[in-house]
């Protein structure tokens, strides 16, 4: 008798997995620790190291706070705020050095948290987005937005004591959206998922 799917007892298998987050949505985490990093020139980053479904995992370099000259990011402090709001504080203190598995290697280094947004259960919106660097394919996970974790508030109806989850069922509309840049075509960036996510992908170089 012929079968359509026979079901497999192998310990690979039955693992679950699947939770690192690799496509735009909007997600439950827990921020473990929100990391500070200064570029070179002088910038000032937020990353994050979080828990989504009982996988840690890291999302780097998309919330900028401070650009080259110390003036303030608009886009990425507004986003920034919102958490801050939304986890009832009102100043952060300076961070504190802790060790934390980062990088892809997800080896231990040194870096600088900010332990008052740790253990923080929030909404994260994410969106992808996709470009071209050097002839390889670039993915970023860019934070969109935050909102409270058990009843989906935004930063702006707490401060304003308004109905929550407003801002967040319009927020719907954009879950899906990816951004495509330096000339990056969808259909590329599924090949290049699809073939395991390899350098040297001839994508567009940046004009």
């Amino acid at each position: 008798m012929s079968s359509f799917f026979k079901a497999s007892k192998k310990a690979e298998d039955l693992k679950t997995g699947g939770n690192h987050i690799t496509g735009s949505g909007i997600y439950p985490v827990s921020i473990l620790a929100p990391m500070v990093s200064v570029s070179k020139n002088g910038s000032t980053t937020i990353d994050f190291y979080i828990e989504h479904n009982g996988q840690k995992q890291s999302i780097y370099g998309n919330l900028r706070i401070t650009n080259n000259d110390d003036t303030p990011n608009k886009i990425g402090a507004k986003v920034f705020n919102q958490l801050v709001i939304i986890a009832g504080l009102d100043d952060l203190a300076e961070p504190v050095e802790h060790d934390l598995p980062v990088g892809k290697k997800e080896a231990m280094k040194p870096v600088a948290v900010l332990e008052d947004l740790c253990d923080v259960d929030v909404m994260m919106r994410i969106q992808m987005e996709y470009g071209s660097y050097k002839g390889n394919i670039t993915e970023r996970k860019v934070i969109k937005a935050f909102f409270r974790a058990e009843d989906n508030a935004s930063a702006e109806e707490i401060v304003n004591g308004t109905t929550p989850g407003a801002a967040f069922e319009r927020e719907q509309k954009y879950v899906d959206h990816i951004t495509y840049k330096d000339g990056v075509t969808a259909e590329q960036v599924a090949a290049w998922v699809a073939a395991g996510r390899p350098d040297g992908s001839g994508a567009p170089a940046t004009e």
